[in-house]
């Protein structure tokens, strides 16, 4: 005999999703929020004696993405990649790492896992999130320009978790001149974040005028930090806004970006550039030292062990190598070059899954909604800062890029997320996406 149950599938127990997707939104938000403040944090919260809340929410979205993975259903690519995972951190240990070195890769990565598997639940109190991160941008300018006028207590600062010290924030300059973070622990993840936000804010700003002086505003807190990298990145993801329309052209662009960033390792070792120019005070220094130093130390410490096909192993790479060292192979842990990084750590299928970022790019941009181009345009915006920096070890970055991936794959036939839109634009509160 069948029975019926009192409701639907659709609309099955609607307050226990309400309740998840804040759930879910308030790991996000206090996330970024840390990783705001977290030069600051980090100082004052040492003073407490309470260091380790600083980790509560990388270990809040790692918890949320494991019970979420007991529940979504996936897609066999999916499952291939958490396999990989596995097949990796099991090679690390092969190549001398221990499980903490793995474990805390985990950890680093899960903000990435997080985004990637629970951004559905994000779009759906996007809201929420925009108020978050709009107030998280204003934040970091006057971090600053704090910074820039006053003497924070918590510039240079570090401290002691365990045995080990770590830094709070970094205090260093460029040329004679004072690298800004503001209430950050670098000035480039401050730099990074606050292009990141701007660019995010994008899909809810309809107003041109207010548009001109968020960008305004941004670039030039982004100038006082000196990070390079960041505002050419940033203009450039500006210029694409023009453009979207063009989708050949877009793709040409994703693809030349993408290429570039897995060439430059490459050219760094085939052709031979001027040592002396990563002695001087120029613009391109910094990035001359990567040519002449860092990308061909890491290419052949790599290929001294025979790891390049397999990579070193989930664990060897980054900032688990600096928190817990590895003395059973000389591998740098930073390698300033994401395409590199990915290289370095899981061999051929790394570069595959940055060349993946292609087909995420021109997914975004086909959709022609708001919410898309402005997650295609921060995606843009971390590839091209992901030439000279290692991003996927920046939690917002890492976030926000697994966000963009969780849009492009969402399907609009969920029946609670699609009666949730049709709910928002009978709302005349909340700005109604349009075609760019």
């Amino acid at each position: 005999m069948a029975t019926s149950l009192p409701y639907s599938a659709a609309e099955r127990r609607p307050g226990l999703a309400f309740n998840k997707s804040t759930l879910m939104a308030l790991a996000a938000i206090s996330l970024v929020g840390v990783e705001t403040f977290s030069g600051a944090l980090r100082y004052f919260l040492d003073m407490a004696g309470a260091s380790a809340l600083l980790y509560v929410p990388k270990a809040a979205c790692l918890a949320l993405f494991a019970l979420e993975l007991l529940s979504a259903r996936l897609s066999r690519g999916f499952w291939l990649a958490l396999l990989l995972l596995v097949v990796s951190s099991m090679l690390g240990m092969l190549h001398g790492a221990s499980p903490s070195n793995a474990g805390f890769s985990l950890f680093i990565y899960s903000p990435l896992l997080f985004g990637m598997l629970c951004g559905a639940y994000l779009q759906q109190r996007r809201q929420l999130m925009v108020w978050v991160v709009g107030l998280c941008l204003v934040a970091s300018m006057l971090g600053i320009l704090l910074d820039k006028y006053t003497s924070v207590p918590w510039k240079g600062y570090s401290y002691n978790l365990g045995d080990t010290t770590l830094r709070g924030n970094q205090a260093w300059s460029a040329g004679g001149t004072d690298r800004l973070a503001g209430f950050a622990r670098m000035s480039t993840t401050a730099a990074m974040m606050m292009a990141i936000y701007a660019l995010y804010l994008t899909a809810f700003t309809r107003s041109r005028w207010l548009m001109g002086l968020l960008f305004a505003g941004t670039f030039g807190s982004i100038l006082l930090t000196t990070n390079k990298s960041t505002a050419a990145a940033f203009t450039c993801a500006l210029l694409l806004l023009p453009i979207l329309r063009r989708p050949l052209l877009c793709r040409l662009l994703f693809v030349l970006v993408v290429g570039i960033g897995l060439a430059l390792p490459v050219m760094s070792v085939l052709l031979d550039f001027d040592g002396h120019a990563t002695t001087g005070d120029t613009v391109l220094s910094s990035f001359y030292d990567r040519l002449v130093n860092t990308w061909p130390m890491v290419i052949t410490a790599i290929d001294r062990e025979g790891w390049g096909v397999t990579g070193a192993g989930l664990g060897m790479i980054g900032s688990s190598v600096a928190l817990f060292p590895v003395y059973s192979a000389q591998v740098p842990a930073v390698t300033d070059n994401t395409p590199l990084y990915l290289w370095s750590t899981l061999g051929v299928a790394g570069i595959v899954l940055f060349g993946a970022l292609l087909p995420l790019l021109s997914g975004l941009a086909a959709r022609r909604d708001w919410m898309s181009g402005a997650l295609m345009t921060v995606t843009f915006c971390i590839v091209l800062i992901s030439w000279t920096t290692d991003v996927l070890e920046v939690p917002v970055a890492a976030l926000f890029l697994g966000i963009a991936v969780s849009h492009l794959l969402l399907r609009p036939a969920v029946p609670t997320f699609e009666l949730y839109l049709r709910d928002l634009s009978r709302d005349p509160a909340f700005p109604t996406p349009r075609p760019l």
